[in-house]
């Protein structure tokens, strides 16, 4: 049997955790604190990333070829991973405003990570449809955990109803791109297609596929379901949708449309572009009048979303590298920003804009991380994003794709509007309530640590993006 088990001992391993945390679960007093199980699961994490880097010489396909290990994989699963030890922590505080609350919890936020990580191995159509829907069922879950709230059961019933919708497109897309290549796998299909014209059935399968696909992502058609469901989810989740779960759909985009389709690039490039600058235009301007501060970032996730794909429509190996390292610089300014926001709703029980007035007074740390992480996410230098949207408008300026790049530049300008009214309400507004904030010491080493790499990416990026640049060059080996 074709199955080496050195190529998916992670995932042995944050299985082996999470189905020890139900285990104990099952046998804890009722309305006992659980949060030992969560560091349980970072522990868990911890290995998980020590059994990869000790491993990480140790590439190729198994499973007949469904799964795939190599320095792509091996870097998102590293994210998926650091992704949930930062949720996990996230959780842990959250854990006395939820009503019940079960240690399946940090279980399903364990089994979220583990269908990341098969995703970031997928090889073949099959393995990309089931570890997408193995992703999806565990989201949710976690999108509608706090029942007791109408707002929380609402985003967990659109997210499903959207879900199952993009699920059938991409399940139609995958049918007939088989039929167009009888293969499902992604170098074969590439190889099949080298010096092939675009046939009537590769072309709806690419659109369906693609358009399945953005759900994922969160941008357009299937964006809808982003800001109520921000808004309404548990923040921990909130955050790991939008960290984790964007990773996630486009290291599998990577994956489709440069190993399985990049022959057939100059077919699709101008698809993606358009898709691309609509989701920035919508995600950016959708932004601006928002009030409450979760479904401000949905909208911002959405033009998040415009920008990467931006390096997908480049097609290159700057374009995938871009990709990356946006974001590595995305998973630390968004996870500083939502667990600034955790912090800030344990003390105040309030994501309204407004409730921020003065914040600098009260707790100039949560401040800080806010100004940083905001900032970061809408590309202001010295900090990790504005390097991030540089490399990816080079990156589509050197394809010839000079009206996208005006796009990227235009929606930078509007993003920092709308992220400089929060900031001038934490630094500008006088404090509605004069108390100050109270951090643990746990917390502010957390808050410190991510501010500074958020820092580091933007002041001496270098090392990370030779090392992003050169894992890509994977991606393109069979074109």
């Amino acid at each position: 049997m074709d199955v080496n088990i050195k190529l998916f001992l992670p995932e042995i391993f944050i299985t082996l955790f999470a189905f020890v945390i139900i285990g104990i679960d099952l046998v804890m007093p009722k309305g006992s604190e659980r949060k030992h199980l969560a560091r349980l699961g970072i522990i868990g994490s911890l290995a998980a990333i020590n059994v990869l880097i000790i491993n990480s010489g140790v590439t190729g396909t198994t499973l007949f070829g469904l799964f795939i290990q190599d320095g792509v994989s091996i870097f998102f699963k590293v994210l998926f991973l650091l992704t949930g030890i930062v949720i996990l922590y996230m959780a842990m505080l959250y854990e006395e405003k939820v009503k019940n609350f079960k240690g399946e919890f940090y279980a399903l936020i364990l089994f979220a990570v583990l269908a990341m990580m098969f995703m970031a191995s997928s090889n073949d159509f099959i393995s990309l449809y089931v570890s997408l829907e193995f992703l999806a069922v565990t989201l949710y879950i976690l999108a509608c955990y706090t029942k007791e709230e109408s707002a929380s059961v609402e985003a967990g019933l659109k997210y499903l109803i959207t879900g199952a919708l993009a699920s059938g497109f991409l399940l139609y897309g995958i049918t007939y791109l088989y039929g167009a290549t009888g293969s499902t796998e992604f170098t074969s299909i590439s190889r099949i297609l080298t010096g092939k014209e675009m046939s009537g059935f590769l072309a709806i399968g690419l659109i369906l596929v693609v358009t399945g696909l953005t759900f994922k992502i969160a941008s357009i058609p299937f964006h809808v379901w982003a800001p109520d469901v921000y808004q309404g989810a548990p923040t921990p989740v909130t955050a790991l949708l939008a960290a984790g779960s964007k990773a996630a759909g486009f290291v599998i985009l990577m994956r489709v449309m440069f190993t399985a389709l990049g022959s057939i690039k100059p077919q699709w490039v101008l698809f993606i572009s358009v898709i691309s600058a609509s989701t920035l235009l919508l995600g950016n301007l959708a932004a601006m009048p928002q009030k409450n501060i979760k479904r401000m970032l949905a909208y911002a996730g959405i033009g998040s979303a415009g920008y990467l794909l931006m390096g997908i429509a480049a097609g290159s190996v700057l374009g995938s590298g871009s990709v990356m390292f946006y974001l590595l610089a995305y998973l630390f300014a968004i996870s500083g920003t939502f667990l600034a926001i955790v912090i800030f709703y344990n003390s105040e029980g309030s994501d309204s804009i407004d409730a921020y007035a003065g914040l600098s007074r009260r707790s100039p740390l949560l401040a800080a991380t806010l100004f940083i992480g905001l900032l970061s996410l809408a590309g202001v230098p010295p900090l990790g994003g504005f390097i991030a949207k540089l490399y990816l408008i080079a990156a589509v300026v050197k394809e010839g794709l000079m009206w996208l790049a005006v796009v990227g530049v235009l929606m930078a300008i509007a993003a920092m509007y709308y992220f400089l009214l929060v900031i001038k309400r934490v630094y500008l507004l006088p404090p509605k309530v004069n108390l100050p904030i109270k951090i643990g010491t746990v917390d502010t080493a957390l808050l410190y640590s991510i501010n500074i790499a958020t820092l580091i990416l933007g002041i001496y990026p270098g090392p990370f993006t030779d090392w992003v640049m050169e894992i890509a060059k994977v991606l393109f080996r069979g074109n």
